[in-house]
C-alpha cells in the first residue's frame, strides 16, 4: 500500500517540519536566517526524490543544521545549562545533522556497514521525527509544568533512547545480541509513551485555544499508537508477529510519527505561541 516514494515524501517533508520548530524561537527566527531556512529546506526537500544534483541541493539544509547544532553544543559547553528541558532542546539540535548524514548517504547510493538502501533512508527519517521532533516537542512540553519524577524519567528516556535505537539496530545488522535492539526500542517506546500520556493530561487540562487542544490531543494519541507498534516490532525476535515487517513500521508508524504526532505537534505550538 506504501512504497518508498512515501518514505521519500516523509522525508522532504521533515526539514519543513523543522523550519516550523525553528520558528518558535523568535530571537534566531529573524531576517535573512529565515530566508536561508526555508530556502535550504525547500532544495533538501526536492533532492530526496533524487536527480543529478540531488546531493548539491542537499548541503545547504546540511549546512543549516549543522551550524545551529554546533553553535548550541558549543554555547552549552562553554556556560551550561542543566536544565532538563535545555538539555532536550541540545538533544534535539544535536540529533538532527545525522538524519541529514543518513540522508546524504541515501542520496549518494551509499550503504555503510551493509546497510540496505531502505534502511538507510529510514535512518534519515528517524533522526528528523525521533531524533529531532520528539525530544523538541517534550521540551517544549517540559518548559509549561513542573513534572512528576515519572515525566522527568521519561524524558530522560527519549534523550537517551534515539541514539541507543540507532546503536541497536546497528548491532542486529552487525549479527551481535538481538537483546541489544529488543531493550533500546522498548526504552524508547516506553518513555515516548509515557510522554504521550502526560501531553494527553496536560492537553485536556491546560487552557488553550479549542484548536491548539484538538491538535495536542491527536499528537497523544498518533504518539501512543506509534509506540505501541515500534514495541511489538523490537520484540519480532522473541515473538513474531506476521505483519510487523518494515513495510508496515514505515506505512504506519512512520505515518502516526510524523503526520499524527510531530506535524500537528509544532503546529500547536505555534498556536499558542501566536496567543500569548
Amino acid at each position: 500500500m506504501f512504497s518508498e516514494d512515501y518514505v521519500r515524501l516523509i522525508l522532504a517533508l521533515a526539514p519543513l517540519v523543522v523550519c516550523l520548530a525553528f520558528s518558535l524561537e523568535e530571537s534566531w527566527w529573524l531576517g535573512r536566517r529565515r530566508w536561508v531556512c526555508l530556502v535550504a529546506a525547500t532544495l533538501f526537500g526536492a533532492s530526496v526524490f533524487g536527480g543529478t544534483f540531488a546531493v548539491w541541493a542537499a548541503l545547504p539544509w546540511m549546512f543549516v543544521i549543522g551550524l545551529r547544532a554546533g553553535r548550541e553544543v558549543l554555547g552549552f559547553l562553554k556556560k551550561p545549562d542543566w536544565e532538563l528541558s535545555n538539555l532536550a532542546r541540545i538533544a534535539a539540535l544535536a540529533y538532527l545533522p545525522v538524519g541529514g548524514v543518513w540522508a546524504l548517504f541515501d542520496q549518494a547510493k551509499f550503504q555503510p556497514m551493509g546497510f540496505s538502501g531502505i534502511i538507510v533512508l529510514l535512518t534519515g527519517v528517524h533522526f528528523h521525527y525521533a531524533g529531532f521532533a520528539l525530544p523538541r516537542l517534550t521540551g517544549l512540553w517540559l518548559e509549561r509544568q513542573a513534572l512528576r519524577p515519572v515525566f522527568r524519567g521519561a524524558v530522560w528516556g527519549v534523550i537517551l533512547g534515539v541514539p541507543l535505537v540507532a546503536v541497536g539496530i546497528t548491532t542486529s545488522q552487525m549479527n551481535m545480541p538481538v537483546w541489544i535492539e529488543t531493550v533500546s526500542v522498548t526504552l524508547l517506546a516506553l518513555s515516548a509513551f509515557t510522554v504521550s500520556l502526560g501531553q494527553l493530561r496536560w492537553a485536556i487540562r491546560e487552557p488553550m485555544p479549542r484548536v491548539a487542544r484538538s491538535l495536542f490531543v491527536l499528537g497523544g494519541v498518533a504518539l501512543a499508537g506509534g509506540m505501541v507498534l515500534a514495541t511489538i516490532y523490537g520484540w519480532r525476535h522473541y515473538f513474531p508477529v506476521a505483519w510487523a515487517t518494515i513495510p508496515s513500521m514505515y506505512a504506519v508508524h512512520g505515518t502516526l510519527n510524523s503526520l499524527g504526532f510531530c506535524l500537528p505537534g509544532f503546529v500547536a505550538w505555534k498556536r499558542l505561541s501566536s496567543k500569548s
